[in-house]
């Protein structure tokens, strides 16, 4: 199994202990850990993987435009997609923007977060949200079902 975060750069000491309670409870789960290579909730999820000795797989952003974010985030999606029960774990702490939608190219309109989300919807990725505010809640979209690469097969 493999497992991917996305959250804010940047938590308080409350949020950051929503994090860290949520990490220790995933640890207990077989699988190989994806996350990016930011502050915030990045760096909670790399400092608790090498605690809990997870194999870590860390992406690295190739520039500091908006794009770079979003491709190093895309990339980690992709190497966790097309496979069940892979999951991303998702720590919001804001609303999802209102042009924020599930797409190949999806934009998060200022937000990492929301942006991997839709991306990872899009291809079918579970994805659990962790919300590290109160009043904050999941998008409609999250409810309709998207693409999925497995198929049905018969034997008859």
């Amino acid at each position: 199994m493999k497992i991917a975060f996305t959250g804010s750069r940047s938590t308080d000491s409350n949020q950051s202990m929503i994090v860290r309670n949520k990490l220790q409870e995933i640890a207990l789960i077989d699988a190989v850990w994806h996350v990016g290579d930011a502050m915030g909730v990045d760096a909670l999820v790399r400092t608790e993987a090498r605690r809990q000795a997870k194999e870590l797989n860390i992406y690295m952003c190739q520039g500091k435009e908006r794009y770079d974010f979003a491709k190093r985030s895309k990339q980690m999606v992709d190497a966790i997609s097309g496979t069940y029960p892979n999951k991303l774990y998702a720590f919001a702490n804001k609303r999802c923007p209102a042009g924020c939608k599930p797409s190949k190219n999806p934009t998060g309109q200022g937000s990492g977060t929301w942006l991997t989300v839709a991306y990872a919807h899009y291809l079918g990725v579970a994805v659990e949200l962790v919300f590290l505010e109160d009043g904050l809640e999941a998008p409609n979209w999250l409810d309709v079902p998207t693409q999925t690469k497995y198929e049905q097969l018969t034997l008859w």
